[in-house]
C-alpha cells in the first residue's frame, strides 16, 4: 500500500523539512511545564513527604521562546557562507540556487547543489532551525492564548468607592 511514488529514503528527503517545522508546531503546544507540575502534585499527594520542595520563581521569558535563536544564528552564517559550485567567479556575491538548497524539495535540487554537505546543511542547521522556531511561535501563540484567559485583576478608583 503505496500512496507515494518515491522511495523512502527520496520521501524523508524531500518532506523533512515540512515534518520537522509541523512537529515543532504540535509539540510548542503542549505545556510541558504545567505537565509537570501536576505529576509533581500527584506524586505528592500519593507519597507525602515531610520535607517541602524548593519553590521555583516563575521566568520572566520561558527559554523555549529563546531555543530558536543560537540555531538560527548557526544556520544563517552558514547559509551566507554558501557558495555553489556553479557560482562564476565574476559573481561572487550571489549564488545559485540557495534557498533551493537549503529549503527545496529533492527533486527541486541540482546536480551542483547536491554536494557532500547538502545532507548536514539539510539536517544539522535547516531543519533544527525551522523546528525550534515552529516550536517557539507554537508556544509563544498558547502563552498569548492562555494569558487572555485568565482574570486580569481590576484596579479600584476612588470613583468605585462610597464615601
Amino acid at each position: 500500500m503505496h500512496w507515494t511514488s518515491l522511495n523512502r529514503v527520496g520521501y524523508v528527503l524531500s518532506y523533512f523539512l515540512p515534518i520537522f517545522a509541523a512537529t515543532g508546531f504540535l509539540l510548542g503546544l503542549i505545556p510541558f511545564g504545567k505537565l509537570g507540575k501536576a505529576l509533581g502534585d500527584l506524586s505528592r499527594s500519593i507519597t507525602p513527604s515531610t520535607s517541602a520542595g524548593p519553590t521555583q520563581e516563575p521566568e520572566a521569558v520561558p527559554p523555549i521562546l529563546w531555543a530558536w535563536l543560537p540555531v538560527t544564528v548557526a544556520f544563517l552564517i552558514r547559509f551566507a557562507t554558501w557558495k555553489s559550485q556553479a557560482s562564476s567567479i565574476f559573481d561572487t556575491h550571489r549564488s545559485v540556487g540557495r534557498m533551493e538548497r537549503f529549503f527545496g524539495p529533492l527533486y527541486g535540487q541540482t546536480s551542483g547543489l547536491l554536494d557532500s554537505k547538502w545532507i548536514t546543511d539539510r539536517f544539522l542547521f535547516t531543519g533544527p532551525m525551522l523546528f525550534l522556531i515552529a516550536c517557539a511561535f507554537a508556544a509563544l501563540l498558547r502563552y498569548q492564548l492562555t494569558n487572555s484567559r485568565k482574570p486580569q485583576p481590576e484596579a479600584h478608583t476612588h470613583d468605585d468607592e462610597s464615601v
